[in-house]
């Protein structure tokens, strides 16, 4: 595990740009995240493309997770989110796009499906924030580590965090997602986490001290693979 300090988001997501393409090939599979954390990543990359320094025509992606019951059109969801923060800059094959289909009427055959294409492919880069309470993906306290694609539901400390882009209304945001479990995080051959800000702090400090490894803090589990790389802000950084 390895771990960098940066004084800013900006610059801890430069950082992480660097290193995503050293690690990138033009035929890499990677695994994205959504939410406020990899903003700044995303527009690294764009930039870098914009620049003709990459093409990502056969990069292929899988999201980490998706709101259920959220229209894909809703300027919030995330299926929106990745085509307004990079997939609608960048060159890549929208067939080549793989994000959960959280509002299928069949949930159970979306599930099964998600499941399946992630098994026909080796993530090599997953791209991973971590929330307050510890979740990654969608994963809430207290999942199991060996859980793949599922339905989580939200719990309040999720709700409220997200709130803020749904008009700082906890009642807005949804209250459930599929995501993709934590076994399927952990079959990626690299991890690279983001965190800013000092709610994110305990977080982190829960993975880099010598803390129990335990699902009632998802993340943990981070300890137990071989090459995750944490970029951390001053005001993420615990020590």
């Amino acid at each position: 595990m390895k771990y960098y300090t940066y004084e800013t988001k900006e610059e801890a997501s430069n950082a992480a740009y660097k290193l995503l393409k050293e690690l990138m090939t033009e035929k890499s599979t990677l695994g994205l995240a959504t939410g406020g954390t990899p903003t700044d990543l995303y527009k690294e990359m764009v930039k870098d493309y914009k620049l003709g320094n990459f093409s990502y025509k056969n990069i292929t992606t899988f999201n980490l997770d998706e709101y259920v019951g959220l229209d894909y059109n809703h300027r919030e969801s995330y299926h929106s989110f990745m085509d307004n923060h990079l997939f609608d800059h960048i060159d890549i094959k929208r067939e080549n796009i793989n994000i959960p289909d959280a509002n299928n009427k069949d949930i159970e055959s979306a599930i099964t499906l998600y499941k399946n294409k992630l098994n026909e492919h080796t993530i090599d880069i997953q791209i991973l924030g971590v929330g307050s309470n510890g979740h990654i993906g969608f994963n809430e306290p207290g999942t199991p580590f060996d859980s793949t694609v599922h339905i989580v539901n939200l719990n309040e400390e999720t709700i409220n965090a997200n709130s803020r882009f749904f008009c700082n209304n906890p009642e807005l945001v949804p209250k459930q997602a599929m995501t993709m479990g934590i076994k399927d995080i952990m079959r990626a051959k690299h991890i690279i986490l983001l965190a800013f800000g000092k709610e994110k702090r305990q977080a982190i400090k829960n993975i880099m001290t010598n803390s129990e490894i335990t699902e009632q803090i998802p993340c943990t589990i981070l300890k137990e693979h071989k090459n995750v790389h944490i970029f951390v802000d001053k005001e993420a950084n615990f020590e």
